[in-house]
């Protein structure tokens, strides 16, 4: 599993012909779709922000003491949650295609095959309970009344009514306790389910704090679907 290398590939058609052959002809690939494995880091970002998220939430790639593992790719991200005034309670980030693609924009087509979501992670103090979340978005207000974008999900408000949104069809949630001290592997199967016809969101978490609690710090590394 893990000697996989993700970097881009790029592989040439070569066609012979009874003439004597032929000048290559691009990529027999589908550069729109994602293969399996790959980096979530790669194709989506953490922008998606919920609850106490957009108030409450620092988010930046500082990982004191080094990253996960030795081959780790992609971004290491440090989350600090800290208790304000008036919250919600509860805050967390999504992966997305494009930042704020809350179902306006179409999402990323991924090969099928993948069969577990892999990651490390780890927490300051003692141990945070957060929930993972693969996929999961869905804006379902297709077809509701609306007078303009702002008042659709989809950001999209078609002669009277909000046009259909962009959906996740896979929607995983999974409690995850983060232990201190040492980073630990995680592994979330995606065997057996299905995520076509397009991904929203690649990866995402969402984190309780509890009542005198003040902040939650942890992190997350080496994202990738496997």
């Amino acid at each position: 599993m893990r000697s996989h290398v993700l970097t881009p590939s790029l592989f040439l058609a070569l066609a012979c012909s009874a003439r004597g052959g032929s000048a290559p002809e691009g990529p027999s690939y589908d550069p729109e779709l994602i293969t399996v494995p790959f980096l979530v880091d790669d194709h989506f970002v953490p922008s998606g922000c919920m609850g106490d998220c957009s108030t409450s939430v620092a988010i930046d790639e500082d990982c004191p003491g080094g990253r996960a593992a030795a081959d780790a790719q992609g971004r290491c991200h440090h989350f600090t949650y800290t208790a304000g005034a008036g919250g919600l309670g509860w805050a967390g980030v999504l992966w997305q295609t494009v930042e704020q693609n809350w179902g306006a924009e179409p999402g990323r087509e991924v090969a099928p095959g993948a069969t577990a979501v892999h990651f490390y992670a780890k927490s300051s103090g003692a141990a945070q309970p957060l929930t993972i979340l693969i996929g999961g978005v869905n804006a379902a207000d297709g077809g509701t009344a609306c007078t303009s974008d702002d008042d659709c999900a989809s950001r999209a408000c078609d002669r009277g009514a909000c046009s259909e949104p962009h959906h996740d069809t896979l929607r995983l949630s999974q409690a995850l306790p983060i232990q201190s001290g040492a980073w630990q592997p995680v592994a979330i199967p995606l065997t057996g389910m299905s995520y076509a016809p397009e991904v929203m969101s690649g990866f995402g978490w969402t984190a309780v704090i509890a009542p005198g609690q003040q902040t939650i710090e942890f992190w997350l590394d080496d994202l990738r679907w496997e």
